[in-house]
């Protein structure tokens, strides 16, 4: 990766993900960030991807990216399922730096905790669900992103779970809670499963204080 981009223009390359969680299982990837400048280096980065590198999949992020919280990159569906670059900042000690200059949050803009659940409401509502039902995504990435909405559930409550399944999970005392299911949901399930949760997540959303 170092000798992909040239060095005054690779800023950082941090890890996050199921690694960094201790959540890996097989078939997952190693999530590496690395941070450049420009734009114009992002297809460099993206280049260095394939079976030699496996399990590693490196995505990069601009500068410019932090700075418009906003992918200048393409994406191929018309609702863009990819998180947001403040996602990464508002998590980033969870990270892990491996490169470079660790980034200041500070620096750059971040969504309030109730834009990043209204946000999280409508992606799920208007991509993932769409998607999982027309079979342009498989119901893993669904699943993962129900975690994330719980996570920001729990932070507008006051709450900051470690940035984990198992963790998120446990900070919802409620044995009613969607959560629960979701989370045996990771460890086994059906199809027909998979379509009673789905479901079941329409009508949480629509109960969601964020529908406004």
């Amino acid at each position: 990766m170092i000798k992909a981009v040239p060095k005054d223009q690779l800023v950082a390359i941090y890890i996050k993900g199921s690694f960094v969680r201790r959540e890996m299982k097989s078939g997952s990837d190693v999530d590496m960030v690395p941070i450049v400048l420009s734009d114009q280096y992002q297809a460099d980065v993206f280049g260095v991807n394939g079976p030699d590198l496996y399990p590693v999949c490196t995505v990069p992020l601009s500068i410019g990216e932090l700075e418009d919280n906003k992918l200048h990159t393409k994406f191929d569906m018309p609702v863009d399922l990819r998180a947001k670059p403040d996602r990464m900042l508002k998590m980033l000690e969870e990270c892990r730096l491996v490169y470079g200059k660790p980034l200041n949050p500070l620096e750059f803009p971040i969504r309030s905790n109730e834009d990043v659940y209204r946000d999280e409401v409508e992606v799920i509502k208007n991509g993932y669900i769409p998607y999982f039902e027309a079979e342009k995504i498989d119901f893993d990435p669904l699943l993962k992103e129900f975690f994330w909405l719980v996570e920001g559930e729990l932070e507008l409550k006051g709450i900051k779970p470690r940035h984990s399944f198992a963790e998120i999970t446990k900070s919802v005392k409620d044995p009613n809670h969607l959560i629960h299911e979701a989370w045996n949901l990771k460890q086994q399930r059906t199809k027909k499963d998979e379509l009673k949760f789905v479901a079941k997540l329409r009508a949480y959303l629509i109960d969601s204080r964020a529908k406004s």
